[in-house]
């Protein structure tokens, strides 16, 4: 049995690693491994040795989930609820207080190597958003496959690689184009191996955050990594496992897995697109669930998440309670004896899980969740029940994408909520809302709470520079909440 977590104890260091639209069905953990063709040895350990998540929730998209994790908040709330098209406004408002400048005003050191994807220009970069140092891309990893597509245009410059450090411009370390995509998670691996050997000894406790960009689209391994007999993404799934491993290895040999949290989780559901150069065939799996990303359906919002903190999280635990991916920001808050620094004059929707995380509560503290994208509410989930007032469906038309074809989908406005229950049926095929309108009166009420939340502190708009409790927007009934 783990012993409970005493507030006041040393700040642990965290080390949190996010892969990029992996499913729930790819690893030997959750169903995958041996039964894909690809062993996971180093995360199906990892899982042994701390908490397995079975009803671990993100947002719909990339950038919606990053922004959960970073602010505590629901996107929608900071203008980060969809992906931005290159090239237009993205990314989180520098008024938001991300958790990299929590931790950093607790006392802890910062860094960031992998994707961001919450903004592109200079004053949105992880550099001006709490992290001392990162390395990696400012938005995704399907940008480098434009160099090979007939009809591209040589003159629109590719997305660079970039590193920076606080209070500085970042710099372009080179262009992504597909050889740097093939590289980049073993190149950020490397780094973020370098900096828990650079840091494990130091004074100050370090949050390591490390946004992987596989297996995004495309899905191309590192080049002196491929097994010839296995596909292009069992090839990627193999070198995800091996780079998670190095991350944890170095945690291990560095001395410091007793005073380290590490984290493994992804950011959203499977992504299947073809096309140049991505190799026909299987890709990432949603296991039982039905559905891939954008969208609300288990199959996008429900991802593997493993725990591990020696001597708080007891080993081999497995629990199929609710949490969230915005349920980090008060957790670690709290980790680090900084819950005081958890904004009053907005709306913060994380839940504090340490005592289920780490003190063998058996229940979550979190009992709902609501889902948008693109400013729309998609659904509400319960533990056991869920709701969906407008789903992302299948193309029917002549309009085809090969693979996925959510983006040549159709957004759908039901008549009337579908509504399922996901412990009975969990690829959600059963529409079960004509004889239970009762959870009319469980979900309303957390419709109407939003609303109000809404109407005492504005959400941002895509691109504003200024947050509304900045220019007294935000009701002082915010305060002490």
């Amino acid at each position: 049995q783990a012993a409970p977590f005493v507030a006041g104890k040393k700040q642990p260091n965290i080390v949190f690693m996010l892969t990029d639209n992996l499913g729930y069905g790819d690893l030997g953990s959750y169903g995958g491994g041996v039964i894909r063709g690809v062993p996971t040895p180093k995360l199906d350990e990892l899982a042994r040795q701390g908490m397995r998540l079975t009803n671990f929730n993100v947002e719909p998209e990339c950038t919606p989930s990053r922004s959960a994790l970073l602010t505590g908040r629901m996107p929608i709330r900071s203008g980060t609820d969809s992906v931005a098209l290159p090239g237009s406004p993205d990314g989180l408002a520098p008024c938001e207080y991300t958790l990299a400048e929590l931790l950093s005003d607790a006392g802890y050191a910062t860094a960031l190597y992998g994707k961001w994807h919450l903004g592109s220009e200079q004053e949105r970069l992880p550099n001006m958003q709490g992290f001392d140092e990162w390395f990696g891309i400012p938005r995704t990893a399907n940008e480098a496959a434009a160099i090979a597509q007939p009809g591209y245009n040589p003159d629109i410059p590719l997305m660079p690689v970039l590193e920076g450090v606080r209070g500085q411009r970042s710099v372009e370390v080179q262009p992504f184009n597909l050889d740097a995509r093939a590289r980049i998670d073993r190149n950020l691996t490397d780094k973020a191996v370098a900096y828990i050997q650079s840091h494990s000894g130091g004074e100050r406790p370090f949050f390591l955050y490390v946004p992987f960009t596989l297996p995004h689209s495309p899905p191309l391994p590192y080049p002196d990594s491929v097994d010839p007999s296995l596909t292009q993404y069992q090839n990627v799934l193999a070198e995800i496992d091996s780079n998670a491993g190095r991350v944890i290895d170095a945690v291990d040999a560095s001395g410091i897995a007793n005073d380290t949290i590490v984290i493994f989780a992804s950011d959203n559901g499977p992504e299947t697109i073809q096309g140049i150069p991505v190799a026909y065939g299987a890709q990432s799996d949603s296991g039982p669930f039905r559905g891939e990303f954008p969208s609300a359906w288990e199959g996008a919002i429900r991802v593997p998440c493993i725990v591990r903190w020696p001597g708080h999280v007891t080993a081999g635990r497995v629990s199929n309670e609710m949490v969230s991916i915005l349920d980090f920001y008060r957790t670690f808050a709290k980790l680090a004896g900084a819950s005081n620094l958890v904004p009053t004059d907005r709306p913060i929707d994380s839940v504090d899980q340490t005592d289920f995380f780490f003190e063998n509560r058996e229940s979550s503290n979190r009992h709902s969740l609501l889902f948008f994208l693109d400013s729309e509410m998609l659904a509400v989930k319960l533990p056991r029940f869920k709701g969906h007032m407008r789903v992302r469906e299948t193309s029917h038309s002549d309009v085809m994408m090969p693979g996925q074809q959510v983006y040549s989908g159709k957004r759908v406005e039901l008549a009337s909520p579908w509504i399922f229950d996901i412990q009975n049926d969990p690829k959600e095929l059963w529409n079960i809302a004509g004889m239970n309108n009762w959870l009319g009166k469980v979900f309303t009420p957390l419709l109407t709470a939003y609303t109000i939340s809404v109407a005492e502190c504005p959400n941002i708009k895509l691109g504003a520079d200024v947050c509304p409790w900045e220019v007294g927007k935000c009701t002082d009934s915010l305060k002490g909440a």
